[in-house]
């Protein structure tokens, strides 16, 4: 794996570690829960080389979805979940 898919799943990683705080008081668990899964996947898809590439104009769709539902904007979820996709479209 090299160092930018590296980084990458790093940030993954902190937004799920980030995402396991938050589950106990969030209000909308079941979106949460979603978000989760789909980080799970990300990962386990950069981790195997199969990650499409953004090209700079693709996202993953994460932080809309979670800017629909969460209550806090300045949360620390959603800033995680922005670096996430801010790395994706810059470096890979």
């Amino acid at each position: 794996m090299g160092y930018k898919t590296q980084e990458f799943v790093n940030l993954v990683n902190q937004a799920l570690e980030v995402a396991e705080q938050i589950l106990p008081e969030s209000g909308e668990r079941e979106r949460l829960n979603n978000v989760v899964i789909q980080l799970q996947y990300i990962r386990t898809q950069a981790q195997n080389g199969q990650l499409a590439p953004s090209e700079g104009n693709t996202t993953l769709g994460l932080a809309r979805e979670v800017s629909d539902w969460i209550a806090n904007l300045d949360s620390p979820f959603l800033s995680a979940i922005g670096a996430i996709e801010q790395y994706y479209q810059k470096n890979l």
